[in-house]
């Protein structure tokens, strides 16, 4: 982005410079880390050999690999039939997760259940990765390349390297709110966007302790807006955690059933955040 910045008070023409913004350096280092991982998976697919066989007990599947969908199977079937097989699974040997060696589908695993139904052989490439962290983003970088995951299918993936995503998954489990919603609460941040990009990164920490009692009062205030817009329940959120310790959380259930047909005909965002915090929580 540029900036024209005035080098004289009187803003006198030609007197005027251009100044770029700086990439906030966290933003930055998330940046060149998702680059390399992928410039990695990039290299190994070029220079690692592809391999074919029809023994398909040698794969075996990850707990943190997704569920298999057998809608998506029969649309890869559908793929295997027009076009043939033209990719392959991706496998990494390792012993790290049962103390034996095994070959675990990380990418795949839908193609290599559509190729079993068929009783076709598998193509397939191993990666030499030597630790569940290294497995674990080599996951997400490649399937954020091809189908994408699901929010949920991260969380299930880095729960296994980091113990704050198993908290995470708790909450999800615990409290009926969405998992973004959780997490920004987690994290003291607003941005939803910052926050899924933050999950799939792997780079998800809980900071705020409060956590477990915000996601309970914000759930009871979940349950009553029931199917109001979803930009309504984030402006819910956004409000409820900017006056968060100076509410008063019973009368705030009060006000809200007391209002509750405007809050659901809402259509504009800012009067709606102004509503909220005056009517609801009565800052």
């Amino acid at each position: 982005m540029i900036e024209y910045v005035s080098l004289n008070p009187g803003h006198k023409v030609g007197t005027y410079c251009v100044r770029q913004r700086q990439i906030p350096e966290h933003v930055f280092k998330l940046l060149f880390l998702f680059a390399l991982t992928l410039t990695l998976i990039i290299y190994c697919m070029k220079h690692i050999k592809s391999k074919t066989t029809k023994n398909y007990n040698m794969f075996s599947l990850l707990p943190m690999n997704r569920e298999i969908n057998a809608k998506h199977v029969e649309r890869m079937l559908k793929s295997l039939n027009n076009v043939g097989c033209i990719r392959d699974v991706i496998v990494v040997t390792t012993k790290v997760f049962e103390g034996v060696k095994k070959n675990y589908i990380i990418d795949g695993q839908h193609l290599y259940t559509a190729l079993v139904r068929e009783n076709l052989p598998i193509s397939y490439r191993t990666l030499d990765l030597t630790t569940v962290e290294d497995i674990v983003k080599t996951m997400a970088g490649l399937n954020n390349s091809s189908k994408s995951w699901g929010l949920m299918d991260y969380v299930n993936a880095y729960k296994v390297v980091n113990n704050d995503y198993m908290k995470l998954l708790r909450y999800i489990n615990m409290y009926n709110l969405e998992p973004t919603m959780i997490a920004m609460i987690a994290t003291n941040n607003s941005k939803s966007t910052r926050i899924s990009k933050l999950i799939k990164e792997g780079e998800f920490n809980i900071t705020n302790p409060k956590t477990e009692v915000m996601c309970k009062e914000f759930s009871d205030i979940f349950l009553k807006i029931g199917k109001a817009d979803r930009w309504v329940k984030f402006n819910f959120l956004e409000v409820f955690m900017s006056v968060y310790g100076k509410y008063n959380h019973k009368k705030a259930l009060t006000s809200l059933d007391k209002h509750l047909p405007t809050i659901k005909a809402m259509s504009d965002q800012h009067y709606a955040s102004e509503f909220i915090r005056k009517k609801i929580f009565n800052v």
